[in-house]
């Protein structure tokens, strides 16, 4: 994310602060991504007295609407306003990415922020949307690619169970520099994985990092471009040679 996009989404995040607390109510914004969630948690420090959270439509939500409202409004009942909606090829045979579905959908003219996660299953795909543009999705999506599909409304409950299969790897490193975890992580040298971080291919928690020094965290997530994106799930002791033990999860699916 650019300073400029940053900043746009800083004021956004703002106005959500702003409007909440002059009207005394709950509001609630559109999608954002994991680093526009960081974002989000540093503008809330600017807003004291007032309290915020997260909903994605289901447990292992990625984007994430932010709902802003004054603490004494806390326990104050909410409608959130999105939907889930269910897409499925006619025919059974045809199966198409992530990609096609996000296409299709933004290709009716949608925004992106007004679409959180896509969970692609065997069947279809189970897709979540802001609720004023659920009917016209329902209305107007027909086809993914060449795909002739059918879409029906259903209940957040009924959303498919995201299933991320990966592979989980094991060793240890000098430092917990970025370029040493990521190395460990995609089977790529240090060497080689320093400069690619220099080159703006690796994001640390879904932002865009330039430094092989950063340090990397336990629970930490990195993505890089073409390689794909792995979990860093325990970081352990040390061996007698000083180097640390830590467990990577790098999912495959």
């Amino acid at each position: 994310m650019d300073s400029g996009s940053e900043k746009m989404t800083e004021a956004k995040i703002r106005d959500i602060f702003n409007i909440a607390i002059k009207n005394g109510e709950k509001r609630a914004g559109n999608f954002l991504d994991p680093a526009e969630q960081q974002i989000a948690e540093a503008v809330a420090r600017n807003f004291p007295g007032a309290g915020y959270y997260f909903e994605g439509g289901h447990s292992e939500a990625e984007r994430k609407v932010l709902v802003a409202f004054p603490e004494y409004l806390e326990d104050q009942p909410f409608f959130l306003p999105i939907r889930a909606i269910r897409v499925i090829p006619k025919d059974p045979d045809e199966h198409p990415s992530h990609r096609d579905y996000l296409g299709a959908v933004l290709g009716l003219g949608i925004s992106r922020d007004k679409v959180g996660d896509i969970i692609v299953t065997k069947t279809g795909a189970d897709i979540i949307v802001k609720e004023e543009v659920a009917e016209y999705i329902g209305l107007n999506l027909s086809r993914v690619g060449n795909v002739p599909v059918s879409v029906e409304e259903i209940s957040l409950k009924e959303v498919a169970t995201v299933e991320r299969s990966y592979k989980e790897i094991k060793g240890t490193v000098a430092s917990l520099r970025l370029d040493a975890i990521a190395s460990l992580a995609f089977g790529i040298s240090r060497s080689k994985m320093a400069p690619y971080i220099k080159g703006e291919n690796v994001r640390l928690n879904f932002r865009t990092v330039k430094d092989p020094s950063a340090e990397v965290k336990e629970g930490d997530v990195i993505s890089a471009a073409r390689l794909g994106r792995a979990k860093v799930v325990e970081i352990g002791g040390s061996s007698k040679k000083g180097r640390i033990y830590v467990t990577v999860h790098r999912y495959t699916g």
